[in-house]
């Protein structure tokens, strides 16, 4: 498959405004979701998962086995995919922060190759410039468009919406916004694809649309049809919280207040998740399903990060372990072998350079990764790092950064001892091989590795002033509710309440 992805744009590529009839290069249709672990579907093994329609994508093309986001936090993962730049090199480092403008993204790059660029739905952009680089964006994000906005009110179903242990307790079977959302965005994204199918049957110039859901991302609500098969039969988390545990995760299980969770808790909790999950595949198989029989397409299915799910009595994202920072990656392509699967280490950064090279476009500065079918050998290595800023847990300035080549992943912490682990001996991380006298030669390559290009002293530099710049945003966005010009309000809030006759407290 790797000759199909190129990475030396060839000379003569068509402008915007000169469009070719006979242009080769393929349409990109990508359909990124929010916390989509890699592990939940059937074409990875999950034996409870229903994911037909991904399972059929991934029959037609290629599923990525070790690919991994490059922070396991929505908006640092998803401007790192964008732009090809380590957080702490964009500056993107939480949920708080903006992407300057003047940082170009892939649709910047692809635009100027000549590609007619959409994004329909959720990027978690924050500031006025709801774009970056795309032509459109027909529907904006359910979220606000500046830190400190409020979130969307999805009533009685509030309580159900966080990242504390707590609001696990209200997870269970009903509707929210949040689905709405999801389906709107699908509509809106079967419309415009449409068009661009047309733009380019008479135009021939090609075009990428990225297509962006909020779910399977909590509250863990999903609609009982949804629901309530994996309620009946989904098992419980397969690994147990350890005995004895890493100081900084043991932070975040008591800032999380995971400890004390009911066993109906994690019961409904992952049965939600699993629901949205079903839902999530529906709409993407419909839209892959689409353009199935074009000869010249290229479709990509990817998430922001992954879900800890209750593995370990963990939940959510922003841990290093497989849970969190693996997300699926399923690419199919003109020239690509049907049903394969790719064990190589990847990550959102190579997806990015892919992209770039299907479309023949220049690479970004600073990009890193490379295109998934590159000659030569493959290095087998990637990074994620996590600064903190999950919605409500405070945990301080955290910096922790993760590196895996080849079966070694190495977290290192600010603070900290660091964890290693051989990931073919040890697939479930439960082994710290980082004070054994074998391992020191291997924890010494990797720290190099890991440090030579991250500095967690002018991190923490970084951190202190951005802290400060929010800060201002947040009480100007409190006293000014500036214009959100790319939000989407659900039409009809009055949707949001559980399907059930039992009254949850």
């Amino acid at each position: 498959m790797r000759e199909q992805y190129r990475d030396d744009p060839k000379p003569g590529i068509p402008r915007a405004d000169d469009p070719r009839a006979d242009d080769p290069r393929p349409d990109i249709v990508m359909v990124m979701t929010d916390q989509h672990a890699a592990r939940v579907m059937g074409c990875a093994g999950d034996d409870f998962a229903m994911t037909p329609g991904l399972d059929r994508l991934a029959k037609s093309g290629v599923r990525f086995e070790n690919f991994y986001c490059n922070s396991p936090l929505c908006v640092p993962s998803r401007t790192a995919f964008l732009t090809g730049l380590e957080p702490h090199h964009s500056g993107v480092l939480n949920n708080d922060n903006y992407l300057a403008s003047d940082i170009p993204t892939i649709a910047h790059a692809l635009g100027d190759a000549g590609y007619d660029c959409h994004l329909v739905g959720r990027m978690h952009f924050y500031g006025p410039d709801q774009t970056h680089g795309f032509a459109s964006r027909p529907i904006g994000d359910i979220g606000a468009n500046y830190p400190g906005g409020a979130p969307p009110d999805i009533g009685t179903l509030n309580k159900a919406r966080g990242n504390h242990g707590p609001e696990l307790e209200f997870s269970g079977p009903g509707e929210t916004s949040y689905q709405a959302y999801d389906l709107a965005v699908a509509a809106q994204a079967q419309a415009t694809l449409e068009k661009l199918m047309a733009q380019r049957a008479a135009t021939g110039r090609p075009f990428f649309i990225l297509i962006s859901l909020f779910c399977p991302h909590p509250p863990y609500i999903a609609r009982k049809k949804d629901y309530q098969p994996f309620y009946d039969s989904l098992p419980g988390p397969r690994i147990a919280p350890p005995a004895k545990e890493h100081p900084a995760i043991a932070q975040w299980r008591r800032v999380g207040k995971v400890a004390d969770l009911s066993d109906n808790a994690i019961k409904t909790s992952r049965a939600a998740y699993y629901g949205l999950v079903h839902m999530i595949d529906r709409i993407a198989g419909r839209i892959f399903d689409t353009v199935a029989a074009r000869a010249n397409t290229v479709s990509i299915y990817t998430s922001d990060h992954g879900e800890c799910l209750g593995e370990r009595g963990l939940w959510w994202k922003s841990v290093m372990y497989d849970q969190s920072t693996k997300v699926p990656l399923i690419v199919r392509a003109p020239g690509i072998k049907a049903g394969t699967t790719d064990t190589r280490v990847t990550s959102l950064f190579d997806l990015s350079a892919s992209i770039l090279s299907f479309g023949e476009a220049k690479p970004l500065p600073g990009q890193r990764g490379r295109g998934l079918g590159a000659d030569g050998p493959w290095p087998d290595t990637c990074t994620s790092s996590f600064y903190g800023g999950l919605m409500n847990i405070d945990t301080g300035d955290v910096r922790h950064r993760m590196v895996r080549v080849g079966d070694h992943k190495l977290v290192w912490f600010d603070g900290h001892a660091p964890l290693l682990f051989n990931l073919a001996s040890d697939p479930d991380e439960l082994v710290n091989l980082a004070d054994l006298p074998a391992s020191q030669s291997v924890l010494a390559d990797l720290t190099r590795q890991l440090l030579e290009d991250w500095c967690p002293e002018r991190i923490a530099g970084m951190q202190v002033v951005q802290a400060a710049r929010v800060d201002v945003i947040r009480d100007w966005v409190r006293a000014t509710s500036p214009p959100e010009t790319a939000r989407w309000v659900d039409p009809d809030p009055t949707r949001n309440a559980y399907e059930t006759g039992e009254t949850l407290t």
